[in-house]
């Protein structure tokens, strides 16, 4: 078992450097619901109405295209235009099917940006450190999502102004943070520009700290370490009487 174990610590990272690539531009194309995948319109059309109930403008869906290797994104997007929070819906196809996770996202002027979500995978790379986000895999409504939302911008950005978009310029700061993570990942020597500079690729530090960090026990130690984090988080914000929240 310890020589298999070691056998995999070493094949992932020279696997992963040589398959993983990420696009260096996000060419974002309209997507009519009706020509959308039959598995991607499912999951878009009822968090719609489910949006617009919380204040939400829908602004848009769109196919993203492959972000990554061996995937293909879709996106809706919408806009609290009171709050300047925005908010998402990814639904990624990949071979093991499709999966998606609903996202609030409020950027302020100082540059501090919170994010509240549903995608409750343990990242393999660093958060960046002026970025609060807190995942919360079991909170799948978006009622109770942006209220953790609301309550975590109150203990994180206290008295800080949120950042608007122009009317109709709003999908371009989706572009920007989709285009921004390529940069910051070669900037802390995750990543480098690939030769054809439209594809970012893992340098041999980020392929082998991205692999084990997959792998287990290493995986496993991460997942817990999340659990307890996010409990601890709900804990501190004191929310009580919501069944989902309390299973998250």
């Amino acid at each position: 078992m310890t020589a298999f174990l070691g056998i995999v610590h070493v094949i992932s990272p020279i696997v992963l450097r040589y398959t993983m690539r990420y696009s260096a531009k996000c060419n974002l194309t309209e997507l009519s619901l009706r020509n959308a995948p039959f598995e991607v319109s499912a999951i878009f059309r009822p968090r719609i109405s489910e949006m617009e109930n919380l204040g939400f403008e829908y602004l848009g869906s769109y196919d993203c295209g492959s972000l990554t290797s061996e995937t293909h994104s879709y996106n809706a997007y919408f806009c609290n235009r009171a709050t300047s929070d925005f908010a998402s819906v990814t639904a990624m196809e990949t071979s093991e099917g499709t999966v998606s996770y609903l996202e609030f996202s409020t950027r302020f002027a100082n540059g501090t940006v919170v994010e509240t979500n549903s995608n409750g995978i343990p990242p393999v790379t660093p958060d960046n450190p002026s970025h609060h986000v807190f995942r919360f895999l079991r909170v799948q409504t978006a009622t109770a999502l942006y209220r953790l939302h609301r309550q975590l911008i109150e203990k994180y950005a206290p008295g800080l102004w949120p950042e608007p978009e122009p009317k109709g310029e709003e999908r371009r700061r989706f572009v920007r943070v989709i285009e921004n993570f390529g940069p910051r990942h070669a900037h802390i020597g995750y990543m480098e520009l690939a030769e054809d500079g439209r594809l970012y690729k893992p340098t041999w530090k980020g392929a082998c700290l991205m692999a084990w960090r997959s792998l287990w026990p290493t995986s496993f130690v991460c997942k817990i370490w999340h659990w307890h984090a996010m409990r601890s988080e709900l804990g501190s914000l004191q929310v009580r009487g919501f069944t989902a929240l309390k299973k998250a």
